[in-house]
C-alpha cells in the first residue's frame, strides 16, 4: 500500500512532466499547512478497507472538505472514492458496516465515513463534476504497485453537465412538489383516500432523493428504499440528519413509515395509518422536499460557475 500525504497541488505538477527546482519543493514542503483530517486514522481505514476488508481497489482517494478540496459533504466526512478493477461481491452499504464493526463511532476522531465505489471502466469513461474534482483535488491514500495514477490534463464538461442536472431538477421537482400536494388533500376521514396518500407520500420521499442524487452525480440512483437513499446522502447536508436521523431523545420513524407505505398501501387489504401519524410523515416529506430544492439550487450555481471559468 503506497500512503500519500502531500497536498492535492502538488502530484499534478510532477505527473505533467514539468520540472520542479528542489530549493523551491523543499520550501513548499515547509510551509505546507496541516491536513484537515487525520492520517493515521485514514491510514486504518484505508487498511480495513483493503487488507482485512471488503475491497481490493485499484486506488482509493480522499476528496472533498477533508482533502482541502470542493466541498461534498456538509457533516465533516471521509468522502472516499474507492476505484475497483471488478465488480466486488459487497457494495459500499455492506463495507460501512463492516467498518463500524471493526471501528467503531467511538474510536474515530470523525465519525463520518462515505464510500463511493466506482468500476475503473466507468470512472475512464465518464467526466462528471463529481469524479473530476475527486480526480483533481483529492489525497491519493491507497494505490497497487501496478497502477499508475495520473491526475486529469482537460477539465470537464462544465456547460453538459449543468444542463443535464438542470433539466432533471427542472423536470421532476415541479412533479413531486404537486404529487405531495395532492396526496396532502386527501381527506383523512377515508380509509382509501388516506392509503393513496400514503403511497404518494412513500413515492415524492423517494423521488425527492433521487433528484438530489441526480444533481450531484449526473447519474440515476438504482433504489427506491428511502432508509438506503438516506444513508448514501445524509452527509450532504446536516438539516436531512436533522430531519430524519434518530437520536437518544428524539425517535423518527418516517423513512422506516415511507418504505412500508410503498409496499403496502396498494397491497395489503388490511393497510391502515392513524390520520395523525400520516400527517406527521407527510410534514416531515415537505420539508424534505425544501432542503432538496435548496442544496440543488446550490448546486446548480456551482456548476454555473464552472462554466464562467
Amino acid at each position: 500500500m503506497e500512503m500519500n500525504r502531500m497536498s492535492p497541488q502538488e502530484e499534478p505538477a510532477r505527473e505533467s512532466g514539468i520540472e520542479e527546482n528542489p530549493a523551491d519543493h523543499s520550501a513548499a514542503t515547509e510551509i505546507a499547512p496541516e491536513p484537515l483530517y487525520d492520517p493515521a486514522e485514514a491510514e486504518t481505514i484505508v487498511r480495513l478497507l483493503t487488507k482485512e476488508g471488503l475491497f481490493d481497489p485499484e486506488y482509493i482517494l480522499l476528496f472533498g472538505s477533508l482533502a482541502g478540496g470542493t466541498p461534498h459533504s456538509e457533516a465533516k466526512s471521509y468522502d472516499l472514492l474507492i476505484v475497483v478493477g471488478n465488480l466486488p461481491v459487497h457494495d459500499w452499504a455492506d463495507a460501512k458496516r463492516d467498518l463500524r464493526y471493526k471501528l467503531p463511532y467511538s474510536r474515530r476522531k470523525v465519525t463520518y465515513i462515505n464510500l463511493y465505489v466506482c468500476l475503473l471502466s466507468y470512472v475512464r469513461s465518464h467526466r462528471t463534476p463529481f469524479l473530476y474534482f475527486a480526480y483533481r483535488e483529492g489525497v491519493l491514500l491507497y494505490r497497487k504497485d501496478t497502477f499508475y495514477f495520473r491526475r486529469p490534463m482537460r477539465p470537464c464538461n462544465s456547460a453538459k453537465a449543468l444542463c443535464d442536472a438542470r433539466t432533471y431538477f427542472e423536470t421532476f421537482l415541479p412533479l413531486a412538489d404537486l404529487a405531495v400536494k395532492t396526496a396532502s388533500a386527501g381527506s383523512p376521514a377515508s380509509p382509501t383516500e388516506r392509503r393513496w396518500s400514503a403511497f404518494m407520500t412513500a413515492q415524492v420521499g423517494v423521488l425527492y432523493y433521487k433528484i438530489l442524487y441526480y444533481v450531484y452525480h449526473n447519474r440515476p440512483f438504482d433504489s427506491d428504499d428511502p432508509l438506503f437513499l438516506h444513508e448514501r446522502m445524509r452527509t450532504l447536508s446536516t438539516e436531512l440528519m436533522l430531519l430524519f436521523d434518530n437520536s437518544c431523545t428524539r425517535g423518527n420513524a418516517t423513512l422506516v413509515a415511507l418504505k412500508r407505505f410503498g409496499k403496502a398501501a396498494f397491497g395489503e387489504l388490511g393497510f391502515e395509518e392513524h390520520p395523525m401519524e400520516l400527517e406527521e410523515h407527510m410534514t416531515r416529506v415537505v420539508r424534505l422536499g425544501g432542503i432538496v430544492e435548496r442544496c440543488c439550487r446550490k448546486r446548480l450555481k456551482f456548476y454555473e460557475s464552472l462554466c464562467g471559468e
